[in-house]
């Protein structure tokens, strides 16, 4: 018992994890722990010193542990990887805080999670709120988390929510590569209304040679939903994610699919190369998915070698597309269709769009009020098409678009070396409508847009 007289202490229990033994599962093989030993907080009589201690408690993962069961770490406290070679691990009820939350970050240098593609998951977080997972914590070392097979490389799912994913090396995954969904169950906790996946933050990260997509965020059935022996059930609404400056290639579906995220979602200055290389079905196979229920922006990426569609945007009719270079598309350079499409426009504004086979935007968008379609570069081969429509049912407003044969008459600094800025003497200078109604600040490389005035056609403003 506490006797408050004396000056309030904590301790915090290591998590004693020991062996069962060399317990087979169907998909791998792990050592799980007899009985785990969570850690424990002693209490205190004041919140101040609660606050204070979590700040400074840690826990170092042991390599022989398949799983840390997270429900006493305090808010705050932060979980060390020592360097080196692992086996998966799964971290679960981490409780974090908005202003504290727990960090997960590598300790002495890189840490490598290695299994068999045939298993689950490399890493995974389960029912975890407020966390960061970081591999930013050896300095001169880009990924300090190295993610190698699963079938899954990496997932925050079953009800894992306000996350932060960044600086990880994620390849040669079964199916994804990062995933963060939780897929809808006969458990009403999953479904939409019940749980909502908030705060989605991943970042600077590299997935490669991966089954499927290189990044699946939320569920792609908004709509309709998905039967399962309970019924009809509708996937969770994701709010807040934000997918920026990751590079992803040679993934085996979309390098980035977004579905469900129903606001606040941004998806920005990420490199998409080689996607959709060994697509698991038909049409699987493009760059940037914006996929149903889906609103937001989705600029400043550039896409390259897709063989389908540069970007597909199937969303909710938010969505703003612009800044984006889309290049040596085998389809379509944008591809637009109203699949669930309550709101009033699609938007696709001072994208360049460079080679692509069938065409350079192509709207099936027939319920959409308005697509806006201006200041785009469209660099096509003779007899490709730049701007396609469905039908006369598709509502179109197209200004002050650029369209060319051959790339070299874009006047780029130099093309080939993705040095996208533009000579003095490009024709693209000045021939632009003004966008300022449309909320776009700047360029591909931040340089500010002219508010009220000409700007530039195409993703680079020349200034």
């Amino acid at each position: 018992m506490v006797n408050q007289n004396y000056l309030i202490y904590m301790t915090a229990g290591a998590l004693v994890l020991s062996f069962l033994g060399a317990c087979t599962k169907k998909i791998n093989t792990i050592d799980k722990p007899a009985k785990p030993v969570m850690a424990t907080m002693q209490d205190t009589s004041t919140a101040g010193m609660q606050i204070a201690a979590a700040a400074t408690f840690t826990y170092t993962v042991k390599t022989s542990e398949w799983m840390v069961d997270g429900t006493n770490i305090p808010a705050g406290g932060t979980i060390y990887i020592p360097a080196g070679r692992r086996g998966s691990l799964l971290l679960k009820n981490l409780k974090g805080t908005s202003a504290a939350p727990i960090i997960v970050i590598n300790q002495g240098g890189k840490v490598t999670f290695s299994t068999d593609v045939t298993a689950s998951y490399g890493f995974k977080t389960q029912n975890c709120r407020y966390f960061k997972v970081l591999g930013n914590g050896t300095p001169g070392i880009q990924y300090g988390f190295e993610v190698n097979g699963g079938n899954i490389g990496m997932t925050m799912d079953d009800l894992s929510s306000d996350f932060e994913i960044a600086y990880v090396d994620v390849h040669n995954s079964g199916f994804a590569g990062i995933m963060a969904k939780t897929d809808p169950s006969c458990d009403p906790a999953t479904w939409r209304g019940h749980f909502t996946m908030r705060n989605v933050n991943i970042h600077h990260n590299h997935v490669h040679q991966t089954g499927g997509e290189g990044l699946y965020i939320g569920n792609s059935f908004y709509a309709e939903g998905v039967s399962i022996s309970c019924g009809t059930v509708l996937p969770h609404d994701v709010v807040n994610a934000r997918v920026w400056r990751n590079v992803t290639d040679s993934t085996g579906a979309e390098g980035i699919q977004v579905g469900s995220a129903t606001s606040g979602c941004v998806v920005w200055g990420n490199s998409v190369n080689h996607p959709g290389v060994s697509p698991f079905s038909a049409y699987q196979d493009n760059g940037i998915q914006i996929g149903e229920g889906t609103g937001g922006q989705c600029y400043n990426n550039v896409i390259k070698n897709a063989p389908g569609n540069g970007i597909i945007v199937l969303g909710l009719g938010d969505n703003m597309v612009y800044n984006n270079y889309i290049i040596n598309s085998k389809s379509y350079g944008i591809f637009a269709d109203s699949r669930y499409t309550p709101g009033p426009y699609f938007r696709f504004i001072n994208n360049t769009i460079i080679g692509s086979v069938l065409g350079g935007i192509k709207l099936n968008s027939e319920t959409v009020p308005m697509n806006t379609v201006i200041n785009n570069v469209i660099i096509q081969p003779t007899g490709v098409p730049t701007i396609i429509t469905k039908s006369s049912d598709v509502k179109l407003t197209s200004l002050n678009n650029y369209f060319g044969k051959d790339v070299s008459e874009c006047q780029f600094i130099n093309y080939n070396a993705d040095n996208f800025h533009l000579k003095s003497s490009s024709p693209l200078i000045d021939k632009g409508a003004d966008i300022t109604l449309y909320g776009i600040p700047a360029d591909y490389y931040g340089k500010a847009r002219v508010a009220f005035g000409r700007v530039d056609i195409g993703a680079t403003e020349y200034q």
